[in-house]
């Protein structure tokens, strides 16, 4: 099993060391990557040597928002978890329109949600790309089967006559081309 990467975002560096070891029980393999400035944050995104963000909301050099949108910005599948103190309601809602994923107040009794909202987070996200994948291949799908549609009813425009078997061949890629859109219509949208 891969160890998880989380960059860690919080300027107290007691809130950081308690996050740590809130995570560590439930990933024994954790890699933490401590982000203490706006360059380190810069080169961490750059770089997307990680597998998820936790960040606090008020920090000495930016806030959870900026960081949020840094991070959804090079990589929108990336979940991103606000640990904080210092937000509101009204910053949790703003976030979580713009993707965040969870959003935790720290508090001493809430450190142990955090396991929880970071395996739900890496979940979703694994289940976002293999969604998405799956899209990928179905529209390649579609576009083959319109293609081939496209093709014969060219040459048979063309040649003013056609065989049973293209018309064959017609009707079996159009019906599979309902079938792809049908399939992609029942498919949930990105959140």
């Amino acid at each position: 099993m891969m160890p998880l990467r989380i960059l860690l975002i919080d300027d107290n560096p007691g809130d950081r060391a308690l996050a740590i070891r809130a995570l560590q029980p439930a990933f024994p393999s954790l890699q933490v990557i401590e982000i203490l400035d706006q360059g380190s944050l810069n080169r961490a995104i750059r770089d997307k040597g990680f597998d998820l963000v936790i960040t606090d909301f008020q920090i000495r050099w930016t806030t959870g928002i900026d960081v949020l949108l840094a991070v959804k910005e090079r990589d929108p599948n990336i979940p991103v978890i606000m640990f904080t103190d210092t937000g509101t309601e009204e910053i949790a809602v703003e976030a979580m329109k713009l993707g965040l994923n969870d959003y935790i107040l720290k508090r001493a009794d809430r450190y142990t949600r955090l396991p929880g909202a970071v395996i739900r987070a890496i979940d979703d996200a694994k289940t976002h790309a293999e969604l998405q994948q799956y899209r990928s291949i179905r529209f390649d799908d579609l576009h083959g089967a319109l293609a081939t549609i496209g093709s014969i009813s060219s040459r048979l425009l063309a040649a003013q006559s056609c065989s049973e078997s293209e018309l064959q061949q017609i009707y079996d890629r159009s019906q599979q081309a309902i079938q792809i859109l049908e399939a992609l219509s029942t498919l949930p949208t990105d959140s």
